[in-house]
């Protein structure tokens, strides 16, 4: 292991919840309520880093649901009204 690398251990719960020791968030850059990822490599390394869900990465995802809703308008022939369809699933 070189100088910089953190050394923590833990215990699972029972019901499989992980605690990230407050050394290794810090040391990774993880803050709370932030998003996180976990990647596991071919040694069956996990390696967990968090996601940028900065203003660029929301835009983004802004942009790509837009496009998605998009792409569905009209889809749907029914011939009948949202309100006639939901009465129709839905019942009264």
């Amino acid at each position: 292991m070189n100088a910089h690398t953190k050394f923590e251990t833990g215990r699972m719960t029972s019901k499989g919840q992980v605690l990230i020791p407050k050394a290794v968030r810090e040391a990774i850059g993880l803050a709370p309520n932030e998003l996180y990822k976990i990647v596991v490599d071919d040694k069956r390394h996990a390696v967990v880093s968090p996601i940028d869900s900065g203003p660029q990465d929301s835009d983004e995802r802004r942009r790509h649901a837009l496009k998605v809703l998009e792409s569905m308008r009209g889809v749907s022939k029914l011939g009948v009204t949202t309100d006639e369809y939901m009465h129709e699933i839905r019942g009264d």
